[in-house]
């Protein structure tokens, strides 16, 4: 059986790849969200910094795998700053 099962892994593999179909939209509204609240808070760590972010449109540019499945996106949109004071060092 274990020969049988690794002589089929190729053609079942191409059959996935060539067949095998994952809707993402569902993923879309959160991912945008996340996005945003990401890029946020990463603006919040700085004292007399604030950022408005608004994600309008969110693609699939490709999938990656190297041990972990990895969606890449290009995404579209604004970020607002507002620069109200600046620490010297």
């Amino acid at each position: 059986m274990d020969a049988a099962a690794e002589a089929a892994a190729p053609y079942l593999q191409k059959m996935l790849a060539d067949k095998a179909v994952i809707d993402l939209k569902p993923f879309a509204a959160d991912a945008k969200k996340r996005l945003a609240a990401a890029v946020g808070d990463f603006a919040a760590q700085g004292a007399g910094l604030r950022a408005n972010v608004s994600i309008d449109d969110l693609r699939l540019a490709g999938v990656a795998y190297d041990e972990t499945l990895r969606i890449i996106a290009n995404a579209n949109g604004s970020v607002d700053v507002a620069v109200s004071s600046l620490a010297l060092q």
